[in-house]
């Protein structure tokens, strides 16, 4: 497997832990605003980690 794909496994492994460290604390109902504030700023953290790794990473497609 390569660091690429660990990364990756990382982010979604992450993602499950923040998901439920937040609903312990109960922020998507005592505090909604800074839930969804957490929330965007994850997915930002996200696209931009992914984008960087889909132009850092090989080709799947040949242009010719």
């Amino acid at each position: 497997m390569t660091l690429q794909r660990w990364f990756e496994w990382l982010l979604v492994v992450l993602t499950a832990v923040l998901m439920i460290s937040l609903k312990q604390l109960h922020y998507g109902v005592t505090q909604y605003k800074i839930f969804l504030l957490i929330l965007l700023a994850w997915s930002m953290i996200i696209i931009v980690s992914l984008r960087y790794l889909e132009k850092k990473g090989p080709r799947s497609i040949d242009p010719d």
